[in-house]
């Protein structure tokens, strides 16, 4: 349920920060693999559990997938609408039975997950983009590294809410202190350190630099929201 949980957050995450690349910028090409890579996220997620809401996700993903062709035309322009707003249902819903939290806290946790994970991998993979388009402009580089700290930034805020409960500090910090500060180390600080290094180096257009920063930003993301989703189960709360 956690893995289901992490791969469908990863899914949405990285189709609902597409929008800052710009199929002008990157090509079709670039939206196809976004498109294969969520869709393969979610194939692997409902192994684990087939429901209903995982098959429509792979099947809208497939419609969008199809009509990428005709991007002004209402029949590419309402099943990628459609696709967002289920990823983002899909993902919510997922919270909320996976670490039984309240609706609330769901929705929250939901959204800080895919603004963290989506950002961060989308830039990473973006920056691989580069050395396939030439002269591709810096600006969706810039937009979703602006993204990653906003991401960041909305998680903190969300797991310091959190802690604020009574009784969740101490199972956290306490009971569980080793994982709780590798998770708030790797997931939360990490990120926010890495930040000023990422952007220097998309200012400077050092796009392989950036590239080799963001893969260390994604690894320390990955491991603080795998934790992050484990100790959300235990306490019912996103942290």
């Amino acid at each position: 349920m956690l893995l289901s949980l992490f791969l469908i957050d990863l899914a949405a995450g990285l189709y609902v920060f597409l929008p800052l690349v710009g199929r002008r910028n990157a090509g079709v090409k670039f939206y196809r693999l976004i498109l294969i890579v969520s869709g393969a996220l979610v194939i692997c997620a409902s192994i684990a559990r087939w429901k209903w809401p995982e098959g429509i996700l792979i099947s809208l993903t497939v419609i969008v997938y199809t009509t990428l062709r005709y991007p002004k035309r209402l029949i590419f322009r309402i099943p990628a609408t459609l696709l967002g707003i289920a990823y983002l249902t899909v993902a919510v819903t997922s919270w909320r039975t996976t670490t039984g939290s309240s609706w609330p806290w769901s929705v929250a946790g939901a959204l800080s997950s895919i603004a963290l994970l989506g950002s961060v991998n989308l830039a990473m993979l973006l920056g691989h983009w580069y050395l396939v388009v030439r002269g591709m402009s810096i600006d969706p580089l810039k937009r979703l590294t602006i993204a990653t700290l906003a991401g960041v930034v909305l998680r903190t805020i969300v797991v310091a809410c959190a802690l604020i409960v009574p009784g969740v500090w101490a199972a956290m910090a306490v009971r569980q202190g080793i994982f709780f500060w590798m998770r708030t180390g790797w997931g939360l600080v990490g990120p926010i350190a890495l930040y000023p290094l990422i952007w220097g180096t998309v200012k400077i257009r050092s796009t392989m630099a950036a590239t080799g920063i963001l893969y260390v930003d994604v690894v320390a993301v990955v491991i603080g929201e795998v934790l992050g989703g484990w100790l959300s189960a235990i306490v019912h709360v996103p942290v």
